[in-house]
């Protein structure tokens, strides 16, 4: 015989549903919109990665005497910064990834032509040869344009530049271009 005072309840009460709606709304609200955030924030983190191995890149240029090289493989989805090695057995000179930069991994959900890479304006492919320069040599002007559904950036590297510029989404510094100015016919104006 069961006692009165050991009932067995088998169902929730209505308070104890709406409590428990009410926490999975406000969890949900909390997590939802990091979700959805976290592609935007993978993009912006691999447009300052490409960013700071293009500033490598101009810095290799400027004080080592190794040279150095940008490539994009788009297959593999892999940016990186290259430079020259020399094998110890047979003397010949190969490019290898800088060991100080390590190549950047583009997530999975990005597509093939998420970078592309400009080299004095033409678009060019780096898979199989790299943009190059020399130590002394004029560098070429480098453009890295990242796109992904409704958001670009552009990393410029002009040829006279210590580090690249960057314009976000439609904003950033102008890069400051060289200009000739006795072609202009302002090579007697003052500065």
């Amino acid at each position: 015989m069961r006692s009165k005072t050991a009932s067995i309840r088998k169902a929730f009460t209505l308070l104890e549903i709406i409590i428990v709606v009410i926490m999975i709304g406000i969890m949900s609200s909390i997590v939802l919109p990091r979700l959805v955030g976290t592609r935007n924030q993978e993009f912006t983190l691999i447009v300052e990665r490409v960013a700071d191995v293009v500033l490598m890149y101009a810095h290799r240029n400027t004080t080592s005497n190794q040279p150095a090289a940008l490539q994009y493989n788009g297959e593999a989805k892999e940016f990186a910064l290259l430079t020259k090695v020399e094998e110890e057995e047979e003397g010949d000179r190969f490019w290898d990834f800088d060991p100080l930069a390590k190549p950047i991994n583009l997530p999975s959900w990005a597509n093939e032509d998420l970078l592309t890479i400009y080299v004095d304006g033409d678009l060019t492919d780096t898979s199989q040869w790299p943009v190059t320069a020399s130590p002394g040599e004029a560098r070429p002007l480098i453009e890295i344009v990242i796109r992904w559904e409704d958001r670009s950036a552009l990393i410029s590297l002009a040829s006279h530049a210590i580090g690249p510029k960057v314009w976000f989404d439609g904003s950033g510094v102008e890069p400051v271009m060289p200009i000739d100015l006795d072609a202009e016919g302002r090579g007697r104006e003052e500065w």
